[in-house]
């Protein structure tokens, strides 16, 4: 953020002074040093203001070494593919068949009977 422009700072001095001589009031008048706290608190918090938020131009920045990262990124996942397919693809797994499995589970039932009948 950039700093109060001089004008604004005079504009704001002339239409307090303006006030000021309008409803005839003194320089030391409590009125007049509520401004002046008030104008002091206000240039405090945007002193605050602009070191905290980054600028306008250090976010384009940002946005664009993500832009050239992401890029980066895109373009060595697309090398990683192409090398993945260069490879012959895994020979398939064979998934054990219906068969094989009703027959390991009578196997383990009829040895569990047996283990019950002639153990216990």
């Amino acid at each position: 953020m950039s700093q109060p422009s001089d004008k604004f700072t005079e504009d704001f001095a002339k239409a307090i002074e303006d006030w000021r001589r309008k409803h005839q009031l003194r320089e030391d008048d409590p009125v007049i040093l509520c401004l002046e706290l008030f104008r002091i608190h206000q240039v405090h918090w945007d002193s605050i203001r602009r070191q905290e938020f980054p600028s306008f131009s250090d976010f384009r920045d940002s946005l664009t070494q993500l832009q050239q990262q992401m890029t980066a990124i895109q373009r060595h996942e697309a090398d990683l593919l192409e090398q993945l397919q260069r490879y012959p693809k895994p020979s398939r797994f064979t998934a054990p068949t219906i068969t094989g499995l009703l027959l390991t589970a009578l196997f383990a039932t009829a040895t569990g009977v047996f283990i019950g009948k002639y153990l216990l």
